[in-house]
Formats: C-alpha cells, sequence, structure tokens
C-alpha cells in the first residue's frame, strides 16, 4: 500500500528494523515511518529494506510532537509500555477523541504475561493487541485488520453522515425515543410542526410535548416495538399547538449498545388533509345513508339493461318493508319482476319519455312477495354513474287515494252522466251547484242563478216557484209536474223533486231539486265525454324536490328539482333558512307541524300539506314528508316535497261534487242506482231504497237480486228487460216504465222506472243507471177518480 505513512514506537532497535522489514517486503512498501527515538520523532524515508533509521539523507527529519499533524497519519504502532509515556500519551488521548479528524487505528505490541493468557491478536475496542512473539504473517494479519477496520469506520461515518443528512431534509418529522419516552434526536420537519428548533427537543420527553392522553398511546407502541424487535405502523390523532393532526406512523426499533435502554426510530407521514377529506366523506356519506333509508317513500336505484330497468344496485328500508322481500332477495331483482302485467306494457313507452326527457312519472301496480298488489306513483330519473346509465326510482303508495278516487269518480261520473238535471241551493236560495244536465237544460250559470230565489226564474209560475223554494227553506220537501221555462224563454213540462238538506241537529243548510225533462231525453254520451275530459288527468304529480335542514333550520341541501319547482338555483338556496320557501302568513300554521314531529316519536309516514313560496313570489300547496335523524351531534330534517297545485285543484273539484252527490243520495225520495252491464251487479244503490223497497240495502248486498224478486211477477220481465237494455230499443224510445213493488210487509209500491246507459269514450256501455220514483199516491188518486 503506497503512501502510507506508519508511526512506529519501539524500544527495541532490532525489533524495529525486524517490523520494518515484514512490512517493507509487503504491499506497504514504501513507507514514511515516524519513529520515536531519544523523546522525539524522526521522520525517515526508508529506501533499503534490510537498514533501520538509515535514510536517504545522513540525518532523519525531526517532528515536533506538539506540531505532529495526526490527519497524515495512517496507523500507529507502538510498544505497550510507551502507551504511558509522557510525551506519547496526549497523542493517544487525542486519538480516542470522538471528534478526531478520522479514525487511526491503534496496534499494540505486548509480552504475553502483559495479555494474560491471550496469544496472537486480541481486538479489544479501538485498540488492536499483538502478542509477542509474533510470525511474520500475524503482523501482517494485524496490519489488515487495522486498516480494514478503519476503512469500515470510515464507511460507517460516511453512511451516517448519508443517514443524518437523509434524516434533516426529510419532509416527514422523524424522531429517536428511547424506552422512557426521551427524545435522542429530532429533524427539522418534526421541529417545525412544533414551532421550535431541535435543540429545544434535547432532554424532553413525550409527556412533555403531546397531552399525557396521547404521550402514552404512542409509548405503548414504542415500548411494544423495542420489546418485540418488530417494526409497527400505525395511524393516530394527537394535539399540536391546539389543534388536531392525523399521522400515519413507522415504528423502527434501532440498534443500541449493552447496557443502554432500547430505542425506536419514528417516521411520522402527516396525512390529516387526507383524513380530513376521508371524514368528510364518511359524513357525507353517512348523511345520505340516513336520507336514503329514513325517507318516506320508496327510493331504489337500477341498472338500464337493453333499454329496459335492469337489476336493482340499491334499495332503502321502505321498499323492503313495502314488499316484503329482503335487501339480499331485491339486489338479486328487477324492477320487471315486482309488478304486474299491465305495467310491463307500459315500461317501453315510460323508459322513452325518460331518455326524452330525463324524469318519468307513471302509475304502477306491485306485486309484494306474498301476492298482494298495491299502487303506487314512481318518479323515476335518468342519469349516468361511473359510465353507467342508472335509473333512480321514488316510490309513493297510493293505493288508499287511488281507492277514493276510483269510488269517488264512479259516483262523479253518475251524476255527471245522469239525465236528470240537478241543482243545489244555499238556504236563501241562492245557487251552489248544478250539474251538467241543468246546465243544457236551462242554460243558466251557476253565476246567473246565485243570487237569494234566483232560481226562481226558471220558473214560468213564478209564485209557484217561491211557493217551492218557500217550502223546501221550511225543512219540508215538494215534488211533482209543472212547467219551467229556459234561458231562451221555451217553456216545456218538467218533473221536480225537491229537498231539504239538514245537518246533524236537523237545521237547514242548503236546498237540492231534480228536474227531468219529460219531452225529450238528452243524449247521455256528451256529457259522460265531459265528464272523461274533465277527470282524467286527476292524479298528475309533480317530480318530488328534496330538501335537508339543520337544527337551526338552514338548508344544508337540495336536490335538482327544487329549482325546478321553487326557481331557486342550489347557490342560491343553500345556507338560507327555511322559511325562505313558505309564504309568511302560513308560516306559523307550518312551524306548529313541524314542531309537533319535532317533539314527538313518529314512524315513517309523516306527511302533512302546506303552502309553498316560489322565487317570483308566487304561492302554491305542497305536500310534505318529512323525518328528523342526527348526525355529528346535530339534528337534520329530511323534506321530501310534492307541488299538488293539480291535486288540489283535482280535490276540490271531486269533494265538492261528492259532497253533493251525498247530499243528494241522502234527502231525495227518488231511488237511484249503478249498476255494471257486464257482470250485472249492483255497484251503488241509494239510500231511499229501503223506503220504497221496505229492505235494508244491507240484505240487497247479501241478496243481489231480492230487488228483482220483490217486483210484481206481472212486471217482473218488463222491469228486467227496461233495466238492462234487453229490449233492444234506441236510447230515443226508451221511456219510463211502470212497475209494482210487492215489499215484506205485503203492501204494493207502484214505481216509476227510468233508466239509461252511461257510454264510454269508446262508445261502450261503461255503466247503467236508473231512477225510480214511488208514484203510489199518483195512482191511488187515478184509481178513486
Amino acid at each position: 500500500m503506497s503512501g502510507t505513512t506508519i508511526i512506529l514506537a519501539m524500544d527495541d532497535d532490532s525489533e524495529a528494523i525486524r517490523i520494518n522489514q515484514i512490512l517493507s517486503s509487503s504491499n506497504y512498501h514504501p513507507l514514511t515511518v515516524l519513529n520515536w527515538k531519544n523523546s522525539q520523532w524522526e521522520k525517515i524515508n526508508w529506501e533499503k529494506k534490510n537498514q533501520l533509521l538509515i535514510s536517504d539523507n545522513s540525518t532523519p527529519d525531526l517532528v515536533d510532537s506538539t506540531t505532529l499533524d495526526l490527519n497524515s497519519v495512517d496507523l500507529i504502532l507502538i510498544d505497550d509500555e510507551l502507551k504511558d509515556n509522557t510525551y506519547f500519551k496526549p497523542i493517544l488521548k487525542e486519538l480516542n477523541n470522538s471528534n478526531s479528524a478520522k479514525s487511526i487505528p491503534v496496534i499494540l505490541i505486548t509480552s504475553n504475561s502483559d495479555c494474560n493468557d491471550t496469544e496472537g491478536i486480541d481486538l479489544k475496542e479501538n485498540e488492536i493487541y499483538l502478542s509477542r512473539p509474533f510470525h511474520n504473517r500475524e503482523l501482517l494479519l494485524t496490519f489488515e485488520i487495522a486498516f480494514y477496520k478503519k476503512n469500515m469506520g470510515i464507511a460507517l461515518k460516511k453512511s451516517e453522515d448519508k443517514y443524518r443528512s437523509l434524516i434533516e431534509n426529510a419532509d416527514d418529522p422523524i424522531a429517536m425515543i428511547n424506552y422512557h419516552g426521551e427524545f435522542l434526536l429530532v429533524n427539522k420537519s418534526a421541529a417545525l410542526f412544533f414551532g421550535c428548533e431541535e435543540e429545544q427537543f434535547r432532554g424532553k420527553t413525550m409527556w412533555e410535548i403531546f397531552p399525557k392522553k396521547h404521550a402514552d398511546s404512542q409509548m405503548k407502541n414504542i415500548r411494544t416495538v423495542i420489546e418485540t424487535g418488530k417494526s409497527h405502523i400505525f395511524e393516530s390523532v394527537t394535539l399540536i399547538r391546539g389543534e388536531e393532526y392525523y399521522f400515519s406512523t413507522n415504528i423502527q426499533p434501532m440498534p443500541v449498545k449493552s447496557g443502554e435502554p432500547g430505542a425506536v426510530q419514528l417516521i411520522a407521514r402527516d396525512i390529516t388533509p387526507l383524513k380530513k377529506v376521508q371524514n368528510a366523506l364518511e359524513k357525507s356519506e353517512e348523511k345520505f345513508r340516513e336520507v336514503f333509508n329514513n325517507a318516506n317513500d320508496g327510493i331504489s336505484l337500477h341498472y338500464v339493461d337493453n333499454g329496459l330497468p335492469g337489476k336493482f344496485c340499491e334499495v332503502n328500508d321502505v321498499v323492503c318493508q313495502r314488499l316484503g322481500y329482503t335487501r339480499e332477495e331485491l339486489l338479486l331483482m328487477s324492477p320487471k319482476e315486482i309488478i304486474n302485467q299491465e305495467t310491463k306494457e307500459k315500461m317501453p313507452e315510460v323508459m322513452e319519455k325518460l331518455n326524452f326527457d330525463g324524469r318519468a312519472t307513471f302509475e304502477a301496480v306491485q306485486i309484494t312477495k306474498n301476492g298482494k298488489l298495491i299502487t303506487t306513483e314512481i318518479s323515476n330519473h335518468l342519469f349516468n354513474l361511473q359510465g353507467k346509465e342508472m335509473i333512480m326510482s321514488i316510490t309513493r303508495d297510493i293505493s288508499e287515494r287511488k281507492k277514493s278516487e276510483n269510488q269517488l269518480l264512479r259516483i262523479l261520473a253518475g251524476i255527471e252522466g245522469t239525465e236528470d238535471s240537478i241543482g243545489i241551493a244555499m238556504p236563501d236560495g241562492s245557487h251552489f251547484y248544478q250539474n251538467q244536465s241543468f246546465n243544457k237544460l236551462f242554460d243558466y250559470s251557476i253565476e246567473e242563478l246565485n243570487t237569494p230565489m234566483g232560481p226562481v226564474k226558471l220558473f214560468k209560475d213564478k209564485e209557484l216557484g217561491r211557493y217551492i223554494f218557500q217550502t223546501i227553506m221550511n225543512g219540508n220537501s215538494w215534488d211533482g209536474e209543472l212547467e219551467m221555462t229556459d234561458k231562451s224563454a221555451r217553456i216545456f213540462p218538467a218533473y221536480i223533486q225537491a229537498n231539504a238538506i239538514k245537518n246533524k241537529n236537523n237545521r237547514v243548510i242548503g236546498l237540492i231539486y231534480v228536474l227531468n225533462d219529460i219531452t225529450e231525453r238528452k243524449r247521455v254520451e256528451y256529457a259522460l265525454k265531459t265528464s272523461e275530459e274533465k277527470f282524467r288527468n286527476l292524479a298528475q304529480t309533480a317530480v318530488d324536490a328534496i330538501i335537508i335542514i339543520d337544527s337551526e333550520e338552514k338548508i344544508v341541501f337540495s336536490n335538482s328539482s327544487l329549482e325546478r319547482i321553487f326557481d331557486y338555483r342550489e347557490e342560491e338556496i343553500l345556507g338560507e333558512y327555511l322559511d325562505t320557501l313558505i309564504p309568511q302568513r302560513h308560516m306559523e300554521d307550518f312551524q306548529v307541524k313541524l314542531d309537533f314531529f319535532h317533539q314527538h316519536d313518529r314512524e315513517m309516514g309523516n306527511v302533512f300539506e302546506s303552502f309553498g313560496l316560489r322565487k317570483d313570489g308566487s304561492e302554491f300547496p305542497l305536500e310534505m314528508s318529512l323525518n328528523t335523524w342526527k348526525a355529528e351531534g346535530d339534528v337534520y330534517t329530511t323534506f321530501i316535497i310534492r307541488d299538488i297545485t293539480q291535486r288540489k285543484l283535482n280535490e276540490f273539484k271531486m269533494k265538492m261534487r261528492g259532497d253533493i252527490f251525498q247530499l243528494m243520495s241522502q234527502n231525495i225520495e227518488e231511488v237511484f242506482w249503478i249498476i255494471d252491464p257486464l257482470t250485472g251487479q249492483i255497484i251503488y244503490m241509494s239510500p231511499s231504497y229501503q223506503k220504497i223497497w221496505g229492505q235494508t240495502i244491507e240484505t240487497l248486498y247479501q241478496s243481489p237480486r231480492s230487488w228483482i224478486e220483490s217486483i210484481h211477477s206481472d212486471d217482473k220481465d218488463k222491469f228486467i228487460s227496461y233495466i238492462f237494455g234487453k229490449n233492444g230499443r234506441t236510447i230515443q224510445h226508451r221511456e219510463k216504465v211502470e212497475c209494482r213493488v210487492l215489499r215484506p210487509d205485503g203492501e204494493v209500491r207502484w214505481i216509476k222506472v227510468r233508466a239509461f246507459p252511461v257510454i264510454n269514450q269508446n262508445k261502450e256501455i261503461y255503466r247503467r243507471i236508473g231512477i225510480a220514483t214511488d208514484i203510489s199516491n199518483i195512482k191511488d188518486i187515478e184509481k178513486a177518480r
């Protein structure tokens, strides 16, 4: 090894010569040797292998020990007896200093007695002992070991420097902590988190830096790693300068010297932004999951498969409860498997509208797991999710409403389709209602007759008209034939039956009368057509809006339908109070209803009606279903809002006409019935049936043919043929018939029967309607003449 400088300090010149010869014949030639002689260093440049202390100069160079540059020395080989020498001791002390410029190996040559029982080469910490006597090979091997240790030390120092540079420049906080929680080292990134310098961590423990709860938790993980010797990665939250931080921490065990407490290297990655986003997503998902599963309506998501509804991918609790399936069962099914055949036939048309408009609302009949049929109103919305077409369906059970509507429609069809002219007035005689037949018969509007005793103008004999009205106002009834006049002054004979409408306290609250033009029958088809056109779109509703409010009643969420219904964009309405959507004059009533649902434990189905306020200031009626739920320590309320303007208009019309029909059927003396032409079953029979037939309506429904069996045998065929339309005559020739009724008490009553068919838009007979008038008194008078 050329260029090597060695300090050789030997008392014995012959041993020094031998060592020089061994080294000169090896790879360490030529050597520059500083030899200790006469209490001073001599620098010898060797050129001859077998000469010692002989240089190329006559006089060796002297080196002052006080100015000796250890950085130029590569190895020291001394006699063990010289290590305590007054001049040599400071050099060894400087070599042992950890801050020395470089690591210089030291070889001490000892006698056997000095090494006790040890022979050969002995490694003790930073020094290498070579015992006498030694062979050439042992000396060279010792040199090899010494330089190997030196090179390893240099490599280790470089590695440590790189490691320290890596730690100091790392973006992640890095610290070394021992078993007792003491900080051995922190890098700049860790110090920056605490707003201080690295030096300020020296001597401090985990409990001085972190709150006790967090320090205890982290030290538990640190000690586990030290005790097991296995690395561990965990996530934790801690407080730093009063703020919450989330870290993903990698704890690795560190090598330590024997007897020292164990330590770890801790690399903490700040995942606070990621954790906040993750927490926000989890809270958002939790919030929408609450909305989804706590909605009062059924909500489902399903794929689109070849232009038709595919399998469900999500359903809420309402759908499961309503249909009787578990969520797992429904997720293996599609909407086509829970609807009847009639609804299936609608699906292509519904999907066409859905693809064109993105939304479609329709009525469907769903089939539960046990086979029950449920009439529903479904609002569908088409959207894309991760490149796939999906449909969200909001389903509302309208079975009860549909049943009421169908019953009311049947009654209204009967009223509006009858040839009898029906009018209703207030107690002072002001007209309140008149059916289509009345309008066509007299050509007067309700407004023209809506004055006290206004309908008197319909009578040719005005005095008789006033008498009849006064009789009814006094709570009595009147019936008979007389002459009437229409708006064009046409006079025609008519039969009228008039009655007072009374409340439960027997107080007159209205007047009702039924008139028949007995000179000509009005065609029924026109009235039916008008009626059908008027009511065919009765049950249409808008696509629902959904909003969520917090405990302060501020809107924190709204869907796109809110803009369509209220004209507010999402950015305009978020953060606004709920009363932005409610008219001020309805706010008190709305708040009472809202407080009621908040204060009571209500089940699903919290639906109430109120009024909405659009952005332009216009008001409209609405139906709300609401549910209250808790999240993040706050109380939220979900509203599903439906614009019911059209329904309210239809309900008002139907309720008014339904009340009219009920009042008419309960107060007129004539018997009124509706028959299904296909089955011959009675759909409706008015309460007056019992007065003429002498039997209850319950008895009639238990024995449907009892009313026909009560007809006198001589009149039965004529009666059956007439009411069921079996005589083949046209409507124009179907005049009234007179028949006898044999009552159970033996009394015989004469009735005059008028019957006619009701035709639908397909010109098919939809219903058969009949009216029976008791003419026994007239017959008795005729018999007496």
